[in-house]
């Protein structure tokens, strides 16, 4: 395997206007190796992805192909030096066949003036490496998104690349096809060829790279083998959230005041003793032919937080938009105050007494605070009992009742898409990531007021990438992985196995993979 790297970026900067998406990134890809590009929602993967294959312009920086600097390049020269992709947003010849796919790549190869075999060869060779024979001559898009996406990566191979950047090429794969894929890489790369891996699925992540790359928010914060990033604490608190700010739900007292820890036996207790909200049972659904989230059952009580946890992809967004009516399911129920709900539309469900903030906080920004808040007028409440509701609970609003809400720091625009939802008076509120892009004290603010709004009886059901945080109000707590649920119980057992579920995509030996509620 040779030392000097096959692709390299030097001090790689993209900036969108004032803001500094990638920050002077160094990262290496050797040939006959695999190498992970990871990081939290929003890190910057992509974007250096693009960067590197010439569709995003830089703003300081170079990238190196075999020591040749191709920073000026267009994206179709460097294709022709041998740099192919594949992309996060399937991107295939739907209305052809599997083998005209690949069979477009090969002939684009040939028309290089590169490789000894015809196309017919190299395509009839990667539908058999690929495991796409069977479906060799079935149009695309009648396709599972799984295989899609294995005719996406074949395509690309079909072209001779001797560096491959895959963005997240594991989407719409189940836990088989997944380490059949790592399997099909180790063998690539034996053949020489490079890769540069986005990849949400840890367990692909550390069973295929040899060196990973860890971002955030822009900037490369560790780099090395899968054993010495999984240990890493900067990256632990990438993905979980700082326990030593916010205080770990495993070792020490929550930072929220007034919120108790759990024993396994005081959290049956409270629970039993309540009455459900929300009853999921058997719930599978997903997107055309592929179930993102396959027989999950869990229940949320009366004035209960209860936090669904787990790594990029595992199905937790997903459940948020079938219980709140955005997207239907397979199969399964879902009933809110005891009343099947499943395939009512989001409407009626907001009007039944479910109200969800969306990821990315969903408010008007053209509006002013008061004016987003009026929107709320439509379940029968005055304009001025919602206002004076609202300022009371968040009396930062009320210094800005008149600003355009746009204008806003991040914080206070989540403060207001959770004054909004709270007055229609949900019985179940959900949260979606309520910690996207903001700062930790910032973070901690808005989980003091969640435990405040659950302590008046409202049941809460929250989606959270830090989740030190959320495990510090939360009641109940479960871990999702591969569109299951593999835990779920008090914050404090749960806490023990989220290193692990993050940063291996795997739960530790004998987990149950799916308990009872």
């Amino acid at each position: 395997m040779a030392d000097t790297p096959l692709l390299a970026a030097q001090e790689l900067t993209v900036r969108f206007g004032g803001h500094v998406a990638v920050a002077e990134v160094d990262l290496q890809v050797r040939a006959g190796s695999v190498t992970g590009l990871i990081g939290p929602n929003g890190a910057g993967k992509t974007t250096t992805f693009n960067a590197l294959c010439g569709l995003q312009s830089v703003s300081r920086g170079r990238v190196l192909l075999d020591g040749r600097d191709i920073s000026s390049l267009s994206p179709h020269k460097r294709a022709r030096l041998g740099l192919g992709r594949t992309f996060q947003r399937l991107e295939t010849f739907s209305l052809l066949t599997v083998r005209e796919n690949v069979l477009a790549g090969a002939e684009f190869r040939q028309a290089k003036g590169t490789g000894d075999a015809s196309p017919s060869a190299v395509t009839d060779r990667l539908l058999g490496q690929l495991g796409l024979d069977d479906v060799a001559h079935e149009r695309v898009d009648g396709l599972p998104t799984g295989r899609a996406r294995l005719v996406e990566v074949a395509r690309a191979l079909a072209n001779g690349p001797r560096v491959l950047l895959l963005d997240e090429p594991s989407s719409g794969l189940n836990e088989a096809e997944t380490s059949e894929f790592a399997t099909v890489l180790h063998q690539l790369t034996d053949g020489g060829l490079a890769v540069l891996l986005v990849e949400h699925d840890m367990s692909l992540v550390m069973s295929a790279c040899e060196d990973i790359y860890v971002l955030d928010f822009g900037r490369i914060i560790a780099t090395g083998d899968p054993a010495a990033v999984q240990a890493d604490q900067k990256v632990r608190a990438a993905y979980l959230g700082d326990d030593d700010a916010a205080g770990s739900a495993a070792t020490a007292p929550s930072a929220v005041t007034g919120v108790r820890e759990l024993t396994e036996d005081e959290h049956e207790q409270l629970v039993e003793a309540r009455v459900p909200v929300l009853e999921v049972r058997d719930l599978a659904a997903g997107y055309g032919d592929f179930d993102v989230i396959d027989g999950i059952s869990f229940e949320v009580a009366e004035g209960e937080v209860f936090a669904l946890l787990g790594p990029n992809g595992a199905g937790k967004t997903t459940t948020l938009q079938v219980v709140s009516g955005l997207l239907p399911a397979s199969s399964g129920s879902v009933a809110v105050c005891g009343r099947g709900v499943l395939g009512a539309d989001a409407d009626a469900l907001a009007r039944a007494g479910v109200c969800m903030v969306p990821e990315g906080r969903g408010i008007f920004p053209n509006l002013s605070v008061a004016e987003n808040l009026w929107m709320a007028t439509h379940t029968g409440t005055s304009r001025k009992q919602i206002e004076e509701v609202a300022y009371a609970r968040f009396p930062r609003l009320g210094e800005r009742r008149g600003q355009t809400a746009g204008t806003m720091s991040g914080g206070e625009q989540q403060m207001l898409a959770m004054a909004r939802a709270m007055a229609t008076d949900p019985a179940l509120l959900i949260l979606d990531e309520l910690s996207m892009g903001l700062a930790p004290l910032v973070v901690h603010e808005l989980y003091e007021q969640v435990a405040a709004i659950a302590g008046t009886g409202i049941s809460i059901l929250v989606v959270e990438q830090f989740a030190h945080e959320v495990l510090g109000v939360a009641d109940t707590a479960a871990i999702m992985l591969h569109g299951r649920i593999a835990t779920i119980g008090a914050p404090t057992a749960v806490a023990a196995e989220l290193e692990t579920a993050y940063l291996s995509g795997a739960m530790a030996e004998g987990q149950a993979s799916q308990p009872g509620p």
